[in-house]
C-alpha cells in the first residue's frame, strides 16, 4: 500500500532537479579548470588540468595525446552531457510535459543521472590510477588538487540526484497504481 502525498514527490523531483543542477556546474567547472595535480618542478609549485599545464605562471595547452588524458576528458564531457539531458528530461518531468505517454520522464531522469555517475566515475578511477602509478612517482612532492576534489563531489550530487528522481518515479508510480482516493 502506498501513502505517498503529492508535495512529497515534488520536493524529491525539486531536491533531484537542484543536486543536478549543482552536480553539472560541478562537473563543467572540473573539466575546464587546471588544478588536478600540483607538483614541485625547479622549487616552484606547478599545476595541470585535464587541458593546460602552468609553470611559473604561465599556461601552456597539453599537445599530447596520451590516452589517460583523453579517457578522462572523453568521461568527463560524457558526464556533463548526460547530467544536462537529465536536467532537462527533469525539467520536463516537474513541468508535467506529455510528449511521450508511454515515457516516464522521472524514471528517465534518474537514469541519465546514474548514468552521468558511471562516467564521472570512470574518469576519476582512470585519473587516479594513472597519476598515483606512474605521475606520482615522477614527481616526488605531489598531490590532488581542487578541480580533481570537484569532480569526485560531483560524482557524488549526480548520484544523489538519481536516487531523488528515481524516489520521486516510485512515489508517482505507487500514486497511479493506488489510484484517487
Amino acid at each position: 500500500m502506498c501513502a505517498f502525498s503529492s508535495s512529497g514527490c515534488t520536493a524529491l523531483w525539486e531536491g533531484g532537479l537542484f543536486c543536478a543542477i549543482v552536480g553539472n556546474i560541478l562537473l563543467v567547472v572540473s573539466t575546464a579548470t587546471d588544478y588536478w595535480m600540483q607538483y614541485r618542478l625547479s622549487g616552484s609549485f606547478t599545476h595541470q588540468g585535464l587541458w593546460r599545464y602552468c609553470m611559473s605562471g604561465k599556461c601552456y595547452m597539453q599537445t599530447d595525446s596520451i590516452a589517460y588524458w583523453n579517457a578522462t576528458r572523453a568521461f568527463m564531457i560524457l558526464s556533463a552531457m548526460s547530467c544536462f539531458a537529465g536536467i532537462i528530461t527533469g525539467i520536463l518531468s516537474f513541468a508535467h510535459f506529455s510528449a511521450f505517454e508511454r515515457f516516464n520522464r522521472s524514471f528517465t531522469a534518474g537514469i541519465m543521472f546514474f548514468i552521468s555517475t558511471l562516467f564521472v566515475l570512470l574518469a576519476m578511477a582512470i585519473y587516479t590510477g594513472v597519476t598515483v602509478n606512474f605521475l606520482g612517482k615522477r614527481f616526488g612532492d605531489w598531490r590532488f588538487s581542487w578541480s580533481y576534489i570537484l569532480g569526485w563531489v560531483a560524482l557524488l550530487i549526480t548520484f544523489f540526484a538519481g536516487i531523488f528522481y528515481m524516489c520521486a518515479y516510485r512515489m508517482h508510480e505507487c500514486r497511479r497504481v493506488a489510484g484517487p482516493r
